[in-house]
């Protein structure tokens, strides 16, 4: 009788863990969870000893946490693979460097989602912590979903991410608090919105909605944040002088630059 593959997922009782769970248990694992603030209900629980066991061990703990979780992990000495979801890679570097150390098969991934999305037509980093052979098994695991997988880098994965997913969240929020100041809230859309108006409040929504910790952490923790931030105010000084101090050509000709860029 052929043996049942196991997948651990420490710290797997939050929103993306229960997504990975029902993922891998699609994919036919036994899953297990552990997690200190309990049981995932209709999966079995696991502690962290399970680790030196299981084919796949994932951590999936919050951005805080996932150090501290990952750092757990190793002191089992795991047999199989090890991927963590963090959305912040930089803590977890000297992590990696241990694990390659101690022959860990060690890789890092990150879903360029939030847990409510399907995976068809969503992106899904691979981040090479230094051992490629485990990269391509993170990258195996995730294959024939619909998913565009990409694999980049752990150690650039901050930067790049401090320049995309980072910038989004800061337009989101100067937004927001733009939109409370001038005293224009959601009841006041209907039948008066433009389109890409909407695209903004959607823009907004999700940042608004998410824990606020997190949301504080994707910055603080990001040593590529205080760069994009300052960027940004640039270019809105930048865009007011061009709209309201400058000569049409000068909009015009500024335009048509930062359209061959972004072609």
């Amino acid at each position: 009788m052929t043996r049942r593959r196991t997948v651990l997922l420490v710290g797997g009782a939050g929103r993306m863990g229960r997504l990975f769970a029902r993922f891998f248990r699609r994919r036919g694992y036994a899953v297990r969870v552990a997690d200190p603030a309990g049981a995932l209900r209709g999966f079995a629980r696991g502690t962290l000893e399970d680790a030196a066991r299981a084919d796949v061990v994932v951590i999936a703990a919050s951005l805080d946490q996932a150090p501290a979780a990952l750092e757990a992990v190793l002191a089992q000495s795991p047999r199989g693979l090890v991927f963590d979801i963090a959305s912040l890679k930089t803590p977890l570097l000297p992590l990696f460097a241990r694990a390659r150390k101690a022959g860990v098969a060690i890789a890092s991934a990150h879903p360029m989602f939030g847990p409510d999305a399907r995976f068809p037509g969503r992106d899904f980093l691979v981040c090479d912590a230094g051992d490629a052979s485990a990269a391509r098994r993170v990258a195996r695991l995730f294959a024939g979903q619909g998913l565009r997988i990409r694999t980049m880098p752990a150690a650039e994965h901050d930067r790049w991410v401090g320049r995309t997913m980072g910038l989004a969240h800061l337009v989101a929020l100067v937004s927001a608090f733009a939109l409370a100041e001038l005293g224009i809230s959601r009841d006041d859309v209907d039948g008066r919105a433009t389109t890409s108006f909407r695209h903004l409040l959607a823009l907004v929504g999700p940042i608004l909605g998410q824990d606020a910790a997190l949301t504080r952490a994707i910055q603080a923790a990001n040593p590529e944040a205080p760069l994009v931030l300052e960027h940004l105010a640039e270019e809105v000084e930048a865009v007011r002088k061009l709209l309201f101090e400058g000569e049409t050509s000068r909009l015009d000709a500024r335009l048509a630059e930062i359209r061959a860029k972004l072609r």
